[in-house]
């Protein structure tokens, strides 16, 4: 089922295809972005995802990033710049093919999708970034002490890097790179059409809809009872974004 993209840095992913017929017709495929300690397996495959996509005829590509599940885990904070996330996406889409895909990311990966839009708007097509707001998640983290860190995200390392399987050193680089690189909304990406989704109770959404104003999205989708931890499973977080894809490619490509 897993591929792997070698390189300097070697990434494991799958592509799933539903096969001639589905009803994908000219719609480009999916690319799945997840979240900080997280993998494509964790965030996508276990909460039905792969189902709700090739449901809808859709084609999807999902990567463990860099540092994560089962891609290669440098220990260098200047590996997981956001820019270097981005480049990893391109080299996925050079070698699979690709011209252009749509995005659906959640949390670390909605930033990380963020800045490939930016960059590379050419490539995105639309993408629906969940979990994600304007707020610094490493506010009054001390990032040279992750593992004793008293913050809340501090507690949020510690959970993440106990996980079986998991790089700590890895992972602590990772955090120290996305903090090198502070998120700003201006300038939003051009082109591509975005969709938000959160749910009600994300403080890590906290500001979404002012983010969506600002960036010209399509709107903001807020998850009922749902929080950063779980809106991800929601069926409503995926009915969103399919409907989204399938909508706006009914309705032709975005300038």
């Amino acid at each position: 089922m897993y591929a792997t993209l070698t390189g300097d840095v070697t990434l494991r992913y799958v592509n799933v295809d539903p096969g001639a017929g589905a009803g994908s017709g000219d719609r480009p495929p999916v690319l799945l972005v997840h979240g900080f300690g997280s993998s494509y397996e964790m965030n996508w495959e276990r909460t039905g995802w792969p189902t709700a996509l090739t449901g809808a005829g859709l084609r999807f590509i999902g990567p463990d990033l860099r540092g994560h599940g089962g891609s290669d885990k440098p220990h260098d904070p200047d590996a997981y710049l956001p820019e270097v996330f981005a480049a990893d996406m391109e080299r996925l889409l050079d070698t699979l093919g690709l011209p252009r895909v749509d995005i659906v990311s959640y949390s670390m990966g909605s930033r990380l999708a963020w800045e490939f839009a930016l960059t590379r708007p050419e490539r995105v097509r639309r993408a629906v970034l969940g979990g994600f707001g304007p707020r610094n998640a490493f506010e009054g983290t001390d990032l040279d002490s992750l593992e004793t860190d008293t913050s809340r995200f501090g507690d949020v390392f510690r959970t993440v890097a106990a996980l079986p399987g998991t790089d700590a050193a890895a992972l602590a680089a990772c955090v120290r790179g996305q903090a090198a690189r502070p998120f700003t909304p201006d300038p939003a990406p051009a082109g591509p059409a975005l969709l938000f989704v959160a749910g009600e109770n994300d403080v890590m959404a906290e500001g979404v809809e002012d983010l969506a104003g600002r960036s010209g999205a399509a709107g903001v989708v807020r998850v009922p009872r749902r929080d950063h931890a779980n809106a991800v499973s929601a069926r409503a977080f995926k009915t969103a974004a399919v409907e989204f894809l399938i909508r706006e490619a009914a309705a032709g490509p975005t300038a």
